[in-house]
């Protein structure tokens, strides 16, 4: 296997995304470049990248250490431990490559942290398969992501919800109607300067949010860092979608997100808590839908699972992580 580095990451992103799209059975918006590399660079810079290529695909993990688990190594995004490292078609042998890394070439660790792997998946097969003879293995966090079907655009979308719920919808938008509300939505994002000024729009908001009160937002921080540098990455490919709510020109909610192989990953949503009686966290999502529908776009993956996801999205998607230790 060759070795990639950062450098080389970055100038062959749409590559690796390529890759990343012909992977079965993973989270493919998590596992791109869109959220590998901001997700790396935000959250755990002082991690080295080790990287490597071959005829069969690509890898891409970090290297951290640490006093009492020693040197481990894991996917760029080890945050929410939704990244798959694998990025390429042929399974088996991709990861047969990477099995003979670990067993001789790779430097010297203690712990192999591989998450994003769907249970009996491909992935999870070959690593058990591969590693089961000399090395420990177990399993890190399972996390469970909802996703909802757009197939047949906006009236599948809506068949496949509940009577109360296309009811509640119903009364949402003539509330709105009633005060003027009004919706704002960017679709071709120029890169540097617009995608970072609507980010700013999106943070004003989200100080007068309930998250922004109970600081669990992305208003400082690494969460923001993170942001900034992956919607740029975004709006390059087109890929970056943002909506706002608006009264009397008050921005009062705002819903974020980025398309990739035919899907739309939800980033952030959030509102003017003020305004909570018109309920506009609901009125953008459901006008972000809309607009995903007229787009063709085929699936919007709500992100980790909560219980108002339930309402919104009816699969459920769970990855693990395999841990291989010494």
């Amino acid at each position: 296997m060759r070795e990639i580095t950062a450098e080389d990451m970055e100038q062959r992103a749409d590559e690796f995304d390529a890759a990343i799209a012909a992977t079965p059975q993973i989270d493919h918006f998590c596992s791109s470049s869109f959220w590998i590399l901001p997700a790396w660079r935000a959250f755990l810079p002082a991690h080295t990248l080790w990287a490597r290529e071959c005829e069969k695909g690509f890898v891409a993990l970090g290297v951290g250490s640490d006093h009492s688990l020693g040197t481990y190594l894991h996917p760029l995004e080890a945050s929410w431990a939704l990244a798959c490292p694998f990025a390429g078609a042929d399974v088996e042998g991709l990861i047969a490559n990477f099995i003979e890394q670990a067993r001789g070439q790779m430097p010297a660790w203690n712990i192999l942290f591989l998450s994003g792997i769907v249970p009996d998946s491909l992935h999870f097969d070959h690593l058990i398969l591969g590693f089961r003879r000399h090395y420990s293995l177990g399993l890190g966090p399972s996390s469970v992501r909802r996703v909802a079907s757009l197939e047949e655009g906006i009236e599948g979308f809506m068949r496949r919800r509940t009577s109360k719920f296309r009811a509640n919808l119903r009364r949402i938008q003539r509330r709105a109607d009633e005060r003027g509300l009004t919706l704002e939505y960017h679709h071709s994002i120029e890169p540097e300067n617009q995608a970072h000024a609507l980010l700013d729009r999106a943070l004003e908001l989200e100080r007068l949010s309930w998250k922004g009160e109970a600081d669990t937002g992305i208003i400082d921080g690494p969460m923001k860092v993170f942001y900034r540098d992956m919607l740029p990455r975004l709006a390059r490919r087109d890929a970056l979608r943002f909506l706002f709510v608006t009264l009397d020109g008050v921005d009062i909610a705002y819903c974020f997100g980025g398309v990739f192989n035919n899907a739309f990953r939800g980033l952030q949503m959030s509102y003017h808590d003020d305004f909570r009686d018109v309920s506009p966290g609901s009125l953008a999502q459901m006008a972000m839908i809309e607009h995903l529908c007229e787009e063709g776009v085929a699936h919007y993956d709500l992100g980790t699972d909560m219980e108002y996801k339930e309402r919104w999205a009816e699969e459920k998607r769970e990855t693990v992580a395999v841990v291989v230790r010494r």
